[in-house]
């Protein structure tokens, strides 16, 4: 004997199939959220409210480690090893930035040797944020989190999208189980 069509049963369904896609979606957006906040925010700081100021470079260290060390190196982070292999295979410079208003700072970066362009006398402009001179990247390779911030930026407009979605599937759910509490 085959079971019976029941059209409630269906819609009810319908519902709660609706929801668990939006789950799905929503785990998907949130995870690019997480991979993309940290650079796409430091992004729009330094774009928005950062200063370009001379860093002198005081040294440049080329310390990509082979083989063994290779594979602790890159599992040290997580995060950054996988959304941005390559950063780990770049050099690392340590700079010296005299901010205004401010006490003298040392930053490291990680940047591509060919990026590292001198302007005078081992010289490199800075973009650092005032209220936190920690918050800085050498200008001409700031560009590098331009592709974060838009993909952070497309991700936040649909987890709203996704939220609102999701608060109307859910009333509509509602809205159908208390018809059916009726009959």
């Amino acid at each position: 004997m085959l079971p019976l069509y029941n059209p409630k049963e269906a819609a009810e369904d319908s519902h709660a199939l609706h929801l668990a896609i939006l789950f799905f979606v929503a785990s998907a957006v949130a995870i690019s959220i997480y991979f993309h906040h940290d650079s796409g925010l430091k992004y729009w700081l330094l774009k928005g409210f950062g200063e370009t100021t001379p860093g002198k470079v005081l040294v440049i260290i080329n310390d990509t480690p082979d083989g063994d060390k290779a594979w602790a190196h890159y599992r040290s982070n997580y995060r950054n090893t996988f959304k941005n292999f390559k950063s780990w295979q770049d050099e690392r410079i340590v700079v010296e930035i005299k901010p205004a208003n401010a006490a003298a700072q040392t930053l490291d970066f990680r940047i591509k040797p060919g990026e590292i362009i001198r302007e005078t006398d081992g010289a490199l402009n800075v973009t650092y944020l005032p209220l936190n001179p920690k918050i800085a990247y050498p200008t001409r390779s700031l560009d590098r989190f331009s592709l974060d911030s838009q993909i952070l930026f497309w991700s936040l407009v649909a987890g709203a999208v996704l939220l609102f979605l999701a608060l109307r599937s859910a009333r509509k759910w509602a809205r159908f189980r208390a018809r059916l509490r009726q009959y």
